[in-house]
């Protein structure tokens, strides 16, 4: 009889006992919440952010940043790319001033030239800076109470050709030699090319935005 009478207090502690104690509670309920908030902000990631454009003709850089204010966001990611961006200018332009000296003809340079060549390729790379470059693409989302940035820079071939034509273009005693070339002649005619299309491509945007203000209908209101 004692035993009988003592089994629905055993019932009771055994309850009790596998009840989850409320901070255990707390505990996995704040973990499943940061679980979930990384499983979003993955999400949220561009896929050009872990997988950054690999092509011939230009260079890339990402960057990213977390603020409470949106703008500076956007410049302190910007910024991050820009400092990563500097040391691929510096191999591209390097790689475009061997390519250019590797056209050079035989006939078409002696040890004076090849000197000031040197020194100009020494300068150029230590005045080299991130101008030029473009944002590729962005981003923005929501990081808690705050604003994330992501960005994508691009730097192309036809940027570095500019420095480099634009840079050697001052150095007059060896432009007086490089310019009879067929090499420099190539790289003067990229550039103009280079130069052209972004003129066509800013006239044609010109005209989209003409025709679009033509077309327009007329608000009665103010006829």
């Amino acid at each position: 009889m004692k035993r009988l009478a003592l089994l629905p207090l055993v019932a009771v502690v055994s309850a009790c006992s596998e009840k989850v104690p409320p901070e255990t509670a707390m505990s996995k309920k704040m973990y499943e919440y940061k679980v979930e908030q990384i499983e979003n902000q993955i999400d949220d990631i561009p896929s050009w952010y872990t997988d950054i454009p690999q092509k011939e003709d230009a260079v890339y850089a990402v960057g990213t940043s977390v603020t409470p204010d949106l703008q500076l966001a956007v410049d302190i990611a910007t910024l991050s790319a820009k400092t990563t961006l500097a040391d691929r200018i510096d191999s591209k332009l390097r790689s475009q001033l061997k390519t250019f000296k590797s056209k050079l003809g035989a006939n078409d340079y002696d040890a004076s030239l090849m000197h000031e060549f040197e020194q100009a390729t020494i300068n150029i790379i230590a005045d080299a800076d991130v101008a030029g470059y473009s944002v590729k693409e962005s981003k923005i989302v929501q990081h808690g109470t705050q604003y994330r940035a992501y960005v994508l820079l691009e730097y192309t071939n036809g940027e570095a050709s500019k420095v480099i034509r634009n840079r050697l273009a001052r150095e007059e005693m060896l432009l007086s030699k490089l310019s009879s070339t067929a090499a420099w002649k190539e790289l003067n005619d990229t550039v103009n090319n280079i130069n052209k299309t972004k003129r066509d491509e800013t006239q044609d945007v010109a005209n989209a935005i003409a025709g679009l203000k033509s077309t327009a209908v007329p608000d009665p209101e103010y006829q």
